[in-house]
C-alpha cells in the first residue's frame, strides 16, 4: 500500500510538473508589455505611396519591351527589371500595410496623376512608347527609362535622408543601386 500511495503521489508531482509547463529555465517569453510599434514617419511613408506606382510603371515599360524591342539585351535588360520591381513592390506594399497605411489604389496610373512625380512618364510619353517598335522603340525606351529611373533615385535620396524606419531606408538604398546599375546599362546599350 505503501507503495502504491508513493507511485500515486510521484505521479501527480509529475503530472503537475508537465501541466505547469515546469522546465527548470527560466520562462522563454517573459509577460512583460507588448513590442513596440515599428518606428516611421511621414518620409518613409510617402516614399512607398510614391514608389509603389514609379516601379509599377517601370515595370509597364519593362513589359512592352518583349514585342517591341529590337534589341536582345534590351530585351533582357527589360525582364530584369521585372524580376527587381515585382518584388520591391510587394515589399513596399508589405510595409505601409505593417504601418497600418493605405496603399495607393491603383499604382499603375500613368497620366495626370502621377505626372508630378519625378521621372514619371505622361500619357502621351506611354502612348508614344506603345506605338514605338525596333531601333525607335530602343532608343525610346532607353531615354524614358533613364529619365524615369532618375526620379527614382531622388525619391530614395529623399527616404534615406529623411526615413527613420530602417527597413524602408535600406529598400530605398537597394533600390538605388539597382536603378543605378540599370541606368549604367541603358547608357550603354545607347552608346552601341
Amino acid at each position: 500500500m505503501f507503495r502504491f500511495h508513493r507511485r500515486l503521489a510521484f505521479a501527480v508531482v509529475v503530472s503537475a510538473l508537465a501541466l505547469t509547463g515546469c522546465s527548470g529555465g527560466p520562462d522563454p517569453a517573459p509577460s512583460a508589455a507588448p513590442p513596440a510599434p515599428e518606428q516611421f514617419n511621414e518620409a518613409d511613408v510617402h516614399f512607398a505611396n510614391k514608389m509603389i506606382p514609379h516601379l509599377q510603371q517601370s515595370l509597364d515599360m519593362a513589359a512592352l519591351a518583349d514585342t517591341r524591342a529590337g534589341n536582345e539585351r534590351l530585351k533582357a535588360l527589360a525582364r530584369r527589371i521585372q524580376d527587381v520591381h515585382e518584388p520591391e513592390i510587394a515589399r513596399l506594399s508589405g510595409l505601409l500595410e505593417s504601418w497600418g497605411q493605405p496603399a495607393p489604389e491603383d499604382p499603375g496610373l500613368h497620366a495626370a496623376e502621377q505626372a508630378g512625380l519625378s521621372g514619371m512618364l505622361t500619357g502621351p510619353d506611354m502612348a508614344g512608347l506603345q506605338a514605338a517598335s525596333g531601333a525607335a522603340f530602343d532608343q525610346s525606351f532607353a531615354d524614358l527609362m533613364i529619365r524615369h529611373h532618375e526620379g527614382a533615385l531622388n525619391l530614395a535620396g529623399q527616404a534615406s535622408s529623411a526615413g527613420v524606419n530602417p527597413q524602408s531606408r535600406a529598400l530605398a538604398e537597394q533600390i538605388s543601386q539597382a536603378q543605378r546599375a540599370e541606368i549604367d546599362e541603358l547608357r550603354a546599350l545607347k552608346a552601341g
